[in-house]
């Protein structure tokens, strides 16, 4: 019942409606007045189809030669676990390659989850689905369970695409027929980390069972190098792990519907995270430093893992490694070059395909 109540509010936080977002304009004021990190409206639109009266522009990949090879290998601890069936070595190969870490299915608060998964609905993720059903590509393992992807970076979604078309290309027609129409679809990180704590049930193209499912994360690689780097526990080897970067010093203005929930009474400042350590850097140059004097001493930059947070935040369990003050008052920021790519995938949505059509999969072989 409770993941029949999961599905039903992760459905209406899906896809981005490229009408209700504002792309901020490159000069900005400083995050002082928040105008930079409110560009998007709160009111992302819920959307399972297409909006009509969208255009289809296209926006050039800024990595038109990202190599879904390198970047997988290029993550931790890459493993062979390529079997000799049709299609497993496609996706299989690029992507089911990092330990993974150890799976929660304690039952959360709903109502909580879907509080706390509201602060993540401005930040898109990228998934690989069928452009004509919205149905998502798995990993179908040998453990009887099917694991999902979300990348952060369309980037890393394209190089892991081009690579898994580029195999099927090689492959017998039906192994082609099954990437024929795989592209990247735009969805919210709020959707993302519903199905993560959900794992809702799929069934494969066979239509003969269900299958339990994971929901993993895929940073970019120079999230994850610097995650890594500043990180030297290991942690950020473990599959969905995704590094969030911060300053304890930089801090921007309250939640507008706290402050009303509270009558006013809690006005306790946000904390921004950033996606990308670069992004956090940039952002706080322009507040504290806009002429780029160097004489504003920079803060420390610290990192948390999005999955320790996020289980924090929905009471799942309290890891030590994750700040308490910037678990309760963090602000998600995602990058504009992110913002401005989840726009492009939804426009070149077809109209009435769902972004991610929930309860099928389009399933390949893995361990």
């Amino acid at each position: 019942m409770a993941a029949a109540l999961l599905l039903q509010a992760s459905q209406q936080t899906c896809a981005f409606s490229p009408a209700s977002i504002i792309i901020p304009q490159k000069t900005s004021p400083s995050l002082a007045r928040d105008s930079t990190i409110e560009a998007i409206p709160s009111s992302l639109q819920a959307t399972t189809s297409h909006n009509n009266n969208s255009d289809n522009t296209k926006e050039a990949s800024n990595d038109n030669n990202a190599d879904g090879r390198n970047y997988i290998s290029a993550l931790p601890d890459r493993r062979n676990i390529i079997q000799k069936t049709v299609a497993s070595i496609l996706l299989a190969n690029v992507l089911s390659m990092l330990p993974s870490i150890p799976s929660t299915a304690n039952a959360v608060d709903l109502t909580l989850l879907d509080t706390q998964a509201k602060k993540f609905k401005k930040v898109p993720a990228f998934a690989i689905v069928d452009g004509k059903t919205g149905i998502p590509f798995m990993i179908l393992r040998n453990t009887g369970s099917a694991t999902a992807f979300f990348f952060t970076s369309l980037d890393g979604a394209n190089a892991v695409l081009a690579d898994a078309k580029r195999d099927a290309a090689e492959r017998d027609e039906e192994t082609q027929a099954v990437w024929a129409n795989a592209r990247i679809s735009a969805i919210t990180m709020e959707f993302a980390l519903k199905l993560a704590k959900g794992r809702p049930k799929a069934m494969a193209q066979n239509g003969t069972k269900l299958f339990d499912t994971v929901y993993d994360l895929v940073p970019s690689l120079q999230a994850l190098s610097d995650g890594q780097r500043m990180d030297k526990t290991g942690l950020y080897n473990e599959q969905g792990r995704v590094p969030l970067f911060y300053m304890n010093e930089f801090e921007t203005g309250p939640d507008p519907e706290v402050v009303a929930a509270s009558g006013g009474m809690d006005k306790t400042n946000r904390i921004p995270v950033f996606f990308e350590k670069k992004d956090l850097l940039e952002q706080w140059t322009k507040k504290y430093d806009p002429d780029r004097s160097g004489k504003v001493p920079e803060p420390e930059v610290k990192v948390m893992d999005l999955v320790d947070t996020f289980s924090t935040m929905v009471g799942g369990m309290s890891m030590s490694s994750i700040d308490a003050r910037v678990a309760k008052n963090l602000y998600p920021i995602a990058s504009l070059e992110s913002r401005k790519q989840a726009v492009e995938c939804e426009k070149a949505r077809a109209d009435g395909v769902p972004a991610y059509k929930l309860g099928q999969m389009n399933a390949v072989g893995g361990k």
